[in-house]
């Protein structure tokens, strides 16, 4: 076990961890707006930033860093609400803010570090309503190995897009790029038959067998029915949520009546 002072409290932490593992974990709150458990984090938000101190030889350092990426160390001393981390963060808000001046969330953490969020105007002047975390891409490869987005061009220029903006075959249409987006900036829109996944895809939606409802991308269903062990019957794939749950409960019924005493 590691032990070092975050805040002023002394914490105990595994070898490996970071110093935002362990901060959460002892419930010492530091905002984060690209970091995801399940994800690798990568430190690019930054508003996650605390001070460190260690002290080795006789010397000391201090520094910032980003609580995500930092690894703990024996004796390490944490600041997560010192002065000057209250301004790099009110900072790194206004910048933020430049590129996504209608995030409810980000707002919402200006007011908290009275932050202004108008001090600064990105380029495309905050049209793109997108702070380039990277959870979208991240998700779509890390966790439904889908690879259908990533990040390209460098600088001012960098944004999210399809590989050669086309639009991506291989996109299920499962809306974890949506779920994760900070600033809410990706949309998934139904139109008629289709799906449109934020013009990265457009899909096809399958209609329900019993109710003739339309219920998921057929992609995303297919998908699940070939590359998952789900133990579920293949024409149960042609059903809503509804109605299969309606037949998974009759069956339910049957199977119990069957074991009746009375």
């Amino acid at each position: 076990m590691i032990t070092l002072t975050i805040d002023g409290v002394e914490v105990k932490g595994n070898e490996g961890e970071t110093i935002l593992e362990v901060a959460r974990r002892n419930n010492i709150s530091v905002p984060t707006l690209c970091y995801l458990e399940s994800l690798t984090p990568s430190g690019s938000c930054r508003i996650c930033v605390v001070e460190v101190t260690t002290e080795k030889r006789g010397k000391k350092k201090t520094w910032v860093d980003a609580s995500c990426v930092c690894p703990i160390e024996e004796g390490m001393v944490v600041q997560t609400k010192s002065p000057k981390i209250m301004r790099e963060r009110r900072v790194i808000l206004e910048l933020l803010l430049s590129r996504a001046p209608v995030s409810e969330k980000l707002l919402e953490l200006a007011r908290e570090y009275n932050a202004d969020p108008r001090k600064y105007t990105a380029v495309d002047k905050g049209e793109a309503n997108c702070i380039l975390c990277g959870l979208c891409v991240r998700v779509c490869s890390e966790l439904i190995h889908s690879y259908s987005i990533t990040t390209a061009f460098r600088g001012v220029r960098k944004k999210v897009l399809t590989p050669f903006k086309i639009a991506q075959d291989v996109c299920i249409g499962c809306g974890a790029c949506a779920y994760v987006c900070p600033t809410g900036v990706i949309k998934i829109i139904e139109e008629g038959e289709k799906v449109n996944v934020n013009n990265w895809a457009e899909l096809d939606v399958k209609r329900c067998r019993e109710c003739g409802k339309l219920f998921g991308p057929v992609i995303q269903l297919e998908k699940l029915q070939k590359d998952y062990s789900l133990n579920i019957d293949a024409e149960l794939y042609d059903l809503c949520p509804d109605c299969r749950r309606k037949i998974l409960e009759n069956q339910i019924t049957k199977t119990s009546g069957m074991w009746s005493t009375e």
